[in-house]
């Protein structure tokens, strides 16, 4: 479903070709999923859970925030370079117009403690108050972007990028 996705997007990715590029029957696909938006369904919520564990690997609740986010913003350029497949597929999926639905799992404890953590000052956390999907771009939308280019930056570069990204969000008292 990935390759046949990333390739010619959701729309054209038809149950017999996935079949047929998976090697397993339709019906042995319908067994296990009801429809083509429930394999869709599950790809995403597989990737965003990698995507979560990767971006934290590292991470401490102890650690300094700005020491957090730097660790968390270059996990991110990683991450996203390894996976250029598979964050086409996300980005396919948000531009679809799928809603995401809960995956049912909750958050690890580390996972939520991040996200308390990482929040806008007026609601506890360590970031400024502009809108969340503003501080979204200016972070991971730029880490994103920067993964996708052909020339893979320098852990320095990264760092000093990094550094720039939280000086532009976090809180200052």
């Amino acid at each position: 479903m990935l390759d046949v996705v990333v390739k010619q997007g959701f729309h054209d990715a038809p149950m017999s070709l996935i079949a047929e590029r998976s090697g397993a029957s339709p019906g042995v696909i319908y067994h296990h999923f009801e429809s083509k938006e429930e394999i869709i369904q599950a790809l995403y919520e597989r990737f965003r859970a990698l995507k979560r564990a990767s971006l934290l690997e590292g991470y401490s609740p102890e650690m300094d925030a700005k020491e957090a986010f730097i660790l968390v913003w270059a996990n991110g350029y990683h991450f996203y370079r390894k996976h250029l497949r598979e964050m086409r597929f996300m980005e396919q999926y948000q531009v679809a117009g799928f809603v995401c639905r809960p995956d049912g799992n909750s958050l690890r404890k580390e996972e939520a403690e991040f996200e308390r953590r990482f929040r806008c000052q007026s609601k506890g956390g360590v970031l400024n108050d502009l809108p969340p999907e503003v501080i979204q771009e200016l972070t991971f939308g730029v880490v994103t972007r920067l993964a996708k280019q052909p020339r893979k930056l320098s852990p320095n570069i990264l760092r000093n990028l990094a550094e720039k990204m939280w000086e532009v969000v976090r809180a200052v008292n």
